[in-house]
């Protein structure tokens, strides 16, 4: 019997720790099957409090606490004490579908993958299913590079399961207190993964909070995140220069993920109007570590017509940013 690690970080989520776990509960699977470890990333509210009480109703919970590490680091602390066979990231915030793990340890007890995807719902604070995440392979085990190349997966880590042998052997961890942590670990991931799997059964439910890193409108969270891109670009960048002689379908892999951050920055500057002259020095500072990439398609249709054109003509942020402050008069 496969085993799975769920991990869930925990800093200031207490209101949401009760339905997390209890979808863990309400599973259906062998005991002994599931093991879950709570990580106090040194929260200032009572989740570990709160935690400690479900620690004492079920016996699979484990609590670990640690200094503030991020989100990232969080689940690097659940990596290193996780004894099951495969890692599940699960985000207080979120919860599991009713007995979504018997299937997907079915699954892992027919195939030994690196990798295997699910699908989940997006669910706004109303509870109202708002969008869905869900990729297949249509039965084929694939490699990450043509997984990605051809099939695209989403860019969290928290609707993918992870052989814990794999990330071992390949010393793959996240970056700690970083926003976008997901999408570097997973670029790395899948580049290495020989194994991969994806199906199109819904597991796992994401909640859309209003005050999330990507939703709200602190500017100081977005200038962060900003930073938080260039390092993620150079650590990406450093990683794919140490790769000796790599094939078409790699380059094409990085070069494509590389672009996706380059649009995501500007299209987050665009969306919370930043002003032009910040623009243009944060193309600089891209400019400046080689991590500017603006030529490669990608497969998003709306990024990549964004890309067209904004990133090939920076001097339409100025024109849109003018009819935007006309059109406030």
């Amino acid at each position: 019997m496969k085993t799975i690690t769920i991990i869930i970080p925990m800093y200031n989520v207490s209101q949401y720790l009760h339905k997390c776990i209890n979808s863990v509960v309400n599973q259906n699977v062998d005991n002994g099957s599931v093991e879950v470890i709570m990580v106090n990333d040194e929260s200032p509210d009572d989740s570990l409090e709160v935690a400690n009480s479900l620690a004492q109703k079920y016996n699979f919970i484990k609590i670990i606490s640690q200094k503030n590490k991020g989100l990232g680091g969080a689940r690097n602390t659940g990596i290193d004490n996780a004894t099951g066979d495969y890692i599940l990231f699960l985000d207080a915030d979120d919860w599991l579908i009713e007995n979504s793990l018997r299937d997907l340890i079915s699954i892992l007890t027919t195939e030994d993958l690196d990798i295997l995807e699910f699908g989940a719902n997006l669910v706004s604070e109303q509870g109202h299913v708002v969008g869905a995440v869900s990729k297949h392979s249509e039965g084929n085990i694939t490699t990450g590079i043509d997984y990605y190349n051809n099939i695209k997966y989403s860019g969290s880590a928290c609707n993918k399961l992870y052989n814990v042998d794999f990330l071992n052997r390949h010393e793959l961890r996240f970056l700690e207190k970083i926003y976008g942590e997901d999408f570097e670990f997973n670029t790395r991931a899948f580049y290495y993964a020989k194994q991969v799997l994806a199906i199109e059964k819904i597991c796992t439910e994401f909640l859309q909070t209003t005050n999330s890193i990507t939703r709200n409108n602190d500017r100081s969270k977005k200038d962060k995140y900003l930073s938080d891109y260039i390092k993620i670009l150079k650590n990406i960048k450093n990683f794919y220069d140490e790769i000796e002689n790599p094939t078409q379908a790699i380059e094409a892999f990085f070069k494509e993920r590389f672009t996706m951050i380059n649009i995501n920055a500007f299209y987050m500057m665009f969306k919370h109007r930043y002003a032009f002259s910040e623009v243009l020095n944060y193309r600089d500072r891209l400019i400046a570590e080689n991590v500017f990439y603006n030529d490669f398609p990608v497969a998003i249709k709306k990024k990549d017509f964004f890309r067209k054109l904004f990133l090939k003509n920076f001097a339409l942020f100025r024109i849109a940013g003018a009819i935007r402050k006309v059109m406030s008069i």
